[in-house]
Formats: structure tokens, sequence, C-alpha cells
């Protein structure tokens, strides 16, 4: 008797900043409307975040490590709204994902049919000591 082995995707937990992707759903007819941005791109994203980050003690202190996934709105004039923790790590992670993410200046905003709109973007932030 043959066995099968089936192996499905790996969602590893060690995706870091520099390789962050702005996840969001579109069909294949949207593809070439501009999503929201981070101005200056992923280079600057991870530079604002690397400046910015302040690792949390209390995970300091444990040795805690991981990544927190944050999703929030990117409005019509590129504001950040809505902001909210998608995958958790604790130990104060979250809170420090969810202060870098409201704090960040002003994205430049998507568009959805051509036209400007309010986009939902998610991005991992990685704690690693």
């Amino acid at each position: 008797m043959k066995k099968v082995l089936l192996i499905g995707a790996l969602l590893l937990p060690a995706v870091m900043i520099s390789q962050a992707m702005y996840a969001q759903s579109k069909s294949a007819s949207k593809d070439l409307d501009p999503e929201p941005e981070f101005v200056g791109g992923k280079p600057e994203l991870q530079k604002y975040i690397d400046a910015n980050l302040n690792y949390p003690e209390k995970a300091k202190s444990a040795k805690k490590e991981g990544v927190v996934y944050v999703s929030f709105t990117v409005t019509e004039t590129g504001k950040i709204t809505n902001a909210k923790i998608v995958r958790s790590v604790g130990m104060g992670c979250d809170e420090e994902a969810l202060r870098l993410i409201n704090e960040m200046p002003v994205w430049k905003p998507g568009k959805e049919d051509g036209v400007v709109k309010a986009l939902p973007v998610v991005i991992p932030i990685s704690f690693r000591l």
C-alpha cells in the first residue's frame, strides 16, 4: 500500500518588514490601479520602522520575538485609519506596532477603478532581538 504525503502551504513567521508585502485583495481587472504606498516606497517604510520601532521591555526581558501583522486603511488623502492587529505576538509588541502605524506620515493613496479611494493595507512588523 502506498502512502501519499500532502504538504500544505506554510506561513513562516520569519517574514521581515524588508520583504513586506502590501496585502490587498483585488481582482485581475484592477491590476493597473496603484495600491496605497508609503511615500518613497518599501525602502523608506523600512527606514521609518527602523528609526521609530521601540522594542518593548517586557518582550525583551522574556526574549519574545515574532511578527505582528497590522491592517489599516489609507484614506483618499493618505491618512492612516482603523489600525488593527491581524496577528498578535503579545508582550507589548502589538501595542508598539499599533503606535508605529498610527504615527506614520501620510501615504500615497491608492486607486480602484481609476478613482482614488480609501483602501485596506496589511503589513508585517518584525520584532527580532
